[in-house]
Parts: structure tokens; sequence; C-alpha cells
């Protein structure tokens, strides 16, 4: 197997490692750590699948995000 064939492959293969953890750091950590915060908030004694905590963390940060661009439209125009 050449040389650069090899070197491919390992490049690849740390590219996707790389994305996989960025993933999971985005994906877990951020919209479903907030997700499962925000139910605990509301409802304590209930234990949030992780479905519930996923939806309900992409809303908030949707939410987050609109705002954010409001707030931003308002202070440019202002």
């Amino acid at each position: 197997m050449p040389l650069g064939d090899l070197a491919g492959e390992a490049v690849g293969g740390v590219v996707r490692f790389v994305g996989r953890v960025l993933f999971e750091i985005v994906f877990e950590v951020m919209i479903h750590g907030t997700g499962y915060a925000v139910i605990k908030v509301f409802r304590p004694q209930s234990e949030p699948s992780d479905k519930s905590c996923a939806i309900v963390g992409l809303a908030i940060w949707a939410g987050a995000a609109g705002l954010g661009f409001w707030f931003y439209r308002y202070a440019a125009h202002s």
C-alpha cells in the first residue's frame, strides 16, 4: 500500500474522531444538558427521557438565538 494512501486514511480517521468529539460536546453537553436542567427545574420528581431533553434543549437554544438576533436588530436600529 503506498504511503499516500496510508496517510490519507490516517487523516480521515483523525477527522472523524475530532468530528465525533465535537458532536458529543455540542449535542450531549449543550443541548441535552440544557434540556435536562430545564426539565428538572420545572418537574423535579420526573426522570426525563433523552428525546424530551433534546427537544427542550433545542427549543431553549433556538429561543436564545432568536432573542439574540432580535436584540441585535433592535440595538442596530436604535
